[in-house]
């Protein structure tokens, strides 16, 4: 009884409403109601506000989502196991990442080996990444930076050099180096402050001493690289991650060593169940490959 309550309160929450929820447990709107409203009756608590048709969580119905989130990801995950074991031959791998260019090149040797396996692919920023794995939402990420977690399951993949980027009228656009020194007092466009390519930067600049000068900061790589063509800054990207443009010149430390390690990390309790375990090899053989 009460699994049937919880299940159908699971599906409102992360659906944002009672009839998509009950499209997706394939039930009718009215069982769904019925169900969240005993549940709600039972422990004399308000799961949800309700706004016409509209439903909004309420606090309590924000803890209950925590919980439920993590029993219904298990009989999800024990599901998605049980299709992935017929052979491999169907079945969907969730996969997170940052940095497109790393994430589809693993993905492209993936669907070669299994290309009937759906693959769904969500980029955020790393803490996004990690979160949606832990909440279940992805099976597996490729993530550039992996807190010391007994929870997680975690490979290196690749490094990638930050290097550093100019427009085509900038000083620098015709030399293929610069010491780090010589970014003292520049200008540059850097990305938000947990960008890890910024963070590798600004640890190698703090390492040699050196300040840079005035800069902008801005969220989104596009906006970025359209500051820096209209030459407003000097920009820093991982290597991998560079797109070439006609009016831009990529640009190498000479000095010192900037760099990102890119993991491909799971949930520990996960690390054997056989999509990801197949997603996993994948990475080592690919890694192995690169560094012959």
């Amino acid at each position: 009884m009460y699994h049937k309550w919880l299940r159908s309160f699971h599906a409102v929450a992360r659906e944002g409403g009672f009839t998509a929820a009950s499209r997706i447990l394939n039930i009718g709107q009215p069982t769904v109601t019925e169900q969240v409203k005993l549940l709600e009756r039972q422990f004399g608590v308000e799961l949800f506000h309700r706004h016409g048709r509209s439903v909004a969580l309420s606090d309590t119905g924000r803890g209950l989502l925590e919980i439920t989130q993590d029993v219904f990801g298990h009989e999800e995950e024990a599901m998605a196991f049980l299709d992935g074991a017929r052979e491999m031959n169907h079945g969907q791998l969730k996969i997170g990442g940052v940095g497109a260019p790393v994430v589809m090149e693993l993905v492209q040797h993936f669907q070669a080996s299994y290309p009937d396996i759906q693959l769904d692919i969500y980029m955020a920023h790393g803490d996004e990444v990690l979160k949606s794995l832990i909440d279940f939402e992805t099976d597996v990420a490729i993530l550039a930076h992996v807190a010391d977690d007994p929870g997680l399951f975690y490979l290196p993949y690749v490094r990638s050099d930050v290097v550093l980027f100019v427009n085509t009228d900038h000083p620098w656009a015709g030399r293929k180096k610069v010491r780090i020194e010589e970014l003292s007092g520049q200008k540059f466009i850097l990305r938000e402050k947990t960008s890890t390519t910024r963070q590798a930067l600004e640890g190698a600049l703090k390492k040699a001493g050196v300040r840079l000068g005035p800069h902008l900061e801005i969220n989104n790589r596009e906006a970025v690289m359209d500051g820096i063509i209209r030459g407003l800054g000097i920009g820093a990207v991982s290597e991998l991650e560079y797109v070439p443009h006609e009016k831009l010149k990529a640009i190498r430390i000479a000095d010192a060593e900037v760099f990102i390690s890119f993991y491909v990390v799971c949930l520990n309790s996960r690390s054997n169940r056989s999509l990801i375990r197949a997603f996993l090899d994948t990475a080592v053989a690919l890694a192995r490959n690169e560094g012959e």
